[in-house]
């Protein structure tokens, strides 16, 4: 199937990954805990996104002056921080810019849909000179709901008038590959980023590739 669309996950997709995924969640956990607030419902090793997700669901179903709405305080607050730290440390990858520039000549409109706040995604985006590459950019800030659910996805293909089943979205997680499912999407794993490949584990990706360079030509080859 042709596509017209190119959307890309941001941090071990485009630049390395930097995260400090252990430590955020631990301090999250913690600082709700001081702050009195029970975490036992997010189970015994929730990932950041689940507890996103969970306690955004508790925000919108208890209303503005609810404690879901003063833990997503805490929690954006930790997560800004740890943006801002891996920001400090970010490489592009080799060939990124290139890659973008190939697929804007061969007529793909491009995205970004990152769990990445816009604090620190858009500094990152402009001092690598990136933000003009794409014709959107959702970042955490922008959904309700981060990866593993297609918000996000959704979202960004609503934006360029794009269907789903037109889009393919690139990424270099387990999350990244369960949202594209669930918006409906092909999907692209790269290898060595969030989650790199791991013996006997199936990432269920419809295509896999080893740079963000192979992107262009893996597109090419679809329509020959």
């Amino acid at each position: 199937m042709p596509f017209e669309a190119v959307l890309f996950d941001f941090e071990g997709t485009l630049v390395d990954f930097q995260w400090q995924l252990k430590q955020a969640v631990n301090e999250v956990l913690k600082t709700l805990a001081d702050a009195g607030f029970a975490t036992d419902s997010y189970g015994s090793t929730p990932n950041y996104a689940e507890i996103y997700n969970q306690s955004a669901q508790l925000a919108a179903t208890e209303g503005i002056s609810s404690d879901g709405l003063k833990m997503m305080e805490i929690i954006d607050s930790i997560y800004d921080s740890y943006d801002a730290d891996a920001l400090s440390r970010w490489q592009l990858y080799p060939g990124t810019v290139e890659a973008l520039q190939q697929l804007e000549s061969d007529g793909y409109r491009s995205g970004l849909v990152s769990n990445v706040g816009s604090r620190s995604l858009n500094k990152a985006l402009n001092s690598l000179g990136l933000m003009e590459r794409f014709q959107v950019v959702i970042s955490r800030n922008d959904v309700a709901q981060l990866k593993p659910h297609p918000e996000g996805l959704l979202k960004a293909a609503n934006a360029l008038q794009i269907k789903s089943d037109n889009t393919i979205f690139v990424g270099d997680s387990i999350n990244d590959l369960r949202a594209a499912r669930a918006a409906g999407m092909s999907s692209c794993y790269l290898f060595g980023g969030e989650h790199p490949a791991i013996e006997g584990v199936n990432f269920n990706a419809d295509f896999k590739i080893k740079s963000i360079g192979q992107i262009p030509l893996l597109l090419k080859k679809m329509v020959q």
